[in-house]
C-alpha cells in the first residue's frame, strides 16, 4: 500500500553509502524534512533546463536519465534505481538540470526542497560539506567510466557497466551475489554505445563462464569477483564507508582540502 512516510523506506535508504554515513541526527533531520513522491510508468521528472526543484532518492522502481544529441536522437546517460540520491549538482552551481529524467515503471522518490536544504544548511553549516561528499561521488563515478573507455575493451566496458549498476556507481552498499542489474540489453547497449548484437555476444561470454544468469529483461550477477576480475575492479569495489562527518578528523581533511597545491589530486 503507498505510503507517505518517509520512515517506512528507511530499510532502502540504509543501503545508501552517503545515508547510510550521515550521523542519526542528520539523518532523522534530513528524513524530517523530505516528502515521498510517486511517478507513474513514462512520467518525467525533469528535463534538461528546468530549474533545481531538490534532491531526490530513488526508493521503488527506477529512471531513465537521457539526453537528446542534435540530430534529435535520445542517448541513455544511467538508469538510476534503489538507493540513489541524484540532483545535488544544480544546488551547488545553481544552473538547470543537465539530463531529462523518467520513471521507467512505477516509482517512488524520497524529495528533499530547495528551501528545505537551504534551511538545514542555514541550521547546520555541516550540511555543505555532507552534500558535497554526494557530488564527490559522482566525479568518481565520472573517472571511473572515462577511464573504461579509454582503456577497456568491449567485453570488460560490457562487465564493468553491470558493476557499476548492481552498486549504482559504488554508492550503494551491494547485495552481491544474485544481485540483479536494472540494465537490460537494449539499455546496455545504449549505455555503451554499441549494437545488441554486439552486447548479446558479451553477454553469453559472462553467462557461458557462470559469471551471470539471463532471464527475461534481466541479468543477475552470480559470480561477483569474476564479474570484478573481467571489469578490472577491485573485488571488494565499492570501498567500505567511512564516517564523513560531524568529526575533527574531517574537520581537518576540510582544511587540508583548501590548502592544497594547484595540482594535487
Amino acid at each position: 500500500m503507498p505510503t507517505s512516510d518517509p520512515k517506512h523506506y528507511l530499510p532502502v535508504l540504509q543501503k545508501s553509502l552517503w545515508f547510510n554515513g550521515l550521523p542519526a541526527a542528520a539523518a532523522q533531520d534530513l528524513l524530517s524534512e523530505a516528502t515521498v513522491l510517486h511517478l507513474g510508468a513514462g512520467q518525467q521528472l525533469f528535463l534538461r533546463g528546468d530549474s533545481f526543484d531538490g534532491i531526490y532518492c530513488v526508493l521503488e522502481g527506477g529512471l531513465r536519465v537521457t539526453g537528446i544529441a542534435p540530430n534529435g536522437q535520445e542517448n541513455l546517460f544511467s538508469v538510476i534505481s534503489p538507493p540513489t540520491w541524484f540532483g545535488e549538482i544544480a544546488f551547488f552551481d545553481g544552473l538547470p538540470r543537465t539530463h531529462d529524467a523518467l520513471a521507467v515503471g512505477p516509482t517512488v522518490l524520497l524529495r528533499v526542497s530547495p528551501a528545505r536544504l537551504h534551511e538545514l544548511v542555514r541550521t547546520d553549516p555541516q550540511w555543505s560539506f555532507r552534500l558535497a561528499v554526494l557530488m564527490a561521488q559522482k566525479t568518481r563515478l565520472l573517472f571511473f567510466a572515462l577511464e573504461a573507455i579509454a582503456r577497456l575493451d568491449t567485453q570488460a566496458r560490457l562487465a564493468r557497466v553491470i558493476a557499476m549498476t548492481v552498486t549504482q556507481g559504488g554508492t550503494a552498499i551491494p547485495d552481491l551475489v544474485g544481485r540483479i542489474s536494472p540494465l537490460n540489453q537494449g539499455s546496455l547497449a545504449e549505455t555503451l554505445g554499441v549494437t545488441r548484437q554486439t552486447v548479446a555476444a558479451g553477454l553469453k561470454v559472462l553467462q557461458d563462464q557462470g559469471i551471470v544468469s539471463l532471464s527475461y529483461r534481466r541479468v543477475t550477477v552470480t559470480d561477483w569477483p569474476r564479474l570484478c576480475e573481467m571489469a578490472k575492479i577491485d573485488a571488494e569495489y565499492p570501498p567500505p564507508s567511512r564516517q564523513r562527518d560531524d568529526t575533527p578528523a574531517n574537520e581537518g581533511v576540510a582544511q587540508n582540502m583548501l590548502h592544497r597545491k594547484p595540482g594535487d589530486c
